[in-house]
């Protein structure tokens, strides 16, 4: 017995050891999706967070739109106002059309909602609310507002989160699903969408439309904020976006900016001029064929 105990014990210590090793060995589980989600660990405090930006097209250089950003001692973005400046008139002021406030439950990173009001209408606000799982992704936002019945009505989008997809789905209640959108997004590794395939619901049949993105390799300045993955998703028609719906709808999330997007036989281009943090300070959008910049957004920190 004395013999056949140790050489027993020494194998139940080599098993023990070489499971420790292995437990110890094993990688950190890394989120393959990660530009969907804000934590404590993942946002980063920075100096170069977003002040104002400035927006102008070709076909109206003088007519400035303009977004104003706030931030409480935290960094956590409270508040975007969004209005124009004319400068063809002599003195030339900010105009408010819309404010955008955002909300939060304690020192959380993530909104819980945020309010839009615009200026035209002071009493009626419009407020979005946000659900999320245990990694910090959004997986449902919803609004009550009225239908055009004047009857009230809701939106709700849910999005399910598969390894290298993003799956988002619309439920509508007082509201017809013409012309809303299933969309699916395929990611690449990094933190940036490969391609939106959007299922336009339509009455005569539904309608497939497919985008392509490509990148460069510089600090997307929406990605660096705490609201990114809460406000890319919304409408246009919010305020929240300048060029065309795609950039407004998922681009806020992306990790190096857009360099451009097809659809068939469309591309539009996009290049950028960077400051020394590789952070970008003018963005011009050229639309195919063109040689001169169709868009310009000018970016203060």
């Amino acid at each position: 017995m004395k013999y056949c105990f140790i050489p027993v014990l020494f194998m139940f210590f080599l098993l023990s050891c070489s499971k420790e090793k292995k437990i110890s060995e094993q990688e950190p589980i890394i989120d393959p999706i990660p530009q969907f989600s804000v934590s404590t660990r993942t946002f980063e405090l920075s100096s170069k967070f977003l002040k104002r930006e400035i927006y102008y097209t070709s076909t109206n250089p003088l007519l400035k739109n303009v977004r104003l950003f706030t931030y409480d001692n935290a960094m956590r973005c409270i508040e975007i106002k969004i209005g124009t400046i004319d400068s063809a008139i002599s003195n030339p002021v900010f105009n408010l059309k819309q404010t955008l406030t955002v909300s939060y439950d304690g020192a959380s990173l993530l909104p819980s909602s945020f309010s839009s009001v615009k200026t035209i209408f002071p009493n009626l606000t419009t407020t979005f609310y946000y659900k999320y799982n245990s990694q910090g992704r959004k997986i449902k936002d919803s609004v009550r507002v009225k239908n055009q019945a004047g009857d009230p009505a809701d939106r709700v989008i849910n999005y399910v989160y598969d390894n290298d997809r993003v799956y988002a789905t619309p439920v509508l209640t007082g509201f017809p699903m013409e012309n809303n959108s299933l969309d699916t997004l395929s990611l690449l590794y990094g933190g940036n969408i490969e391609k939106l395939v959007s299922r336009v619901i339509r009455s005569t049949g539904d309608l497939i439309v497919t985008y392509i993105f490509t990148y460069d390799q510089f600090v997307n300045p929406y990605n660096k904020l705490n609201i990114a993955n809460s406000l890319y998703f919304e409408s246009a028609a919010l305020g929240i976006g300048y060029n065309v719906p795609l950039e407004t709808h998922y681009m806020g999330v992306t990790t190096n900016n857009m360099a451009s997007w097809t659809s068939g036989n469309y591309t539009v281009n996009f290049n950028y001029l960077y400051d020394q943090d590789r952070y970008p300070v003018r963005k011009e959008m050229f639309l195919p064929g063109d040689a001169s910049p169709y868009s310009v957004i000018l970016f203060e920190y």
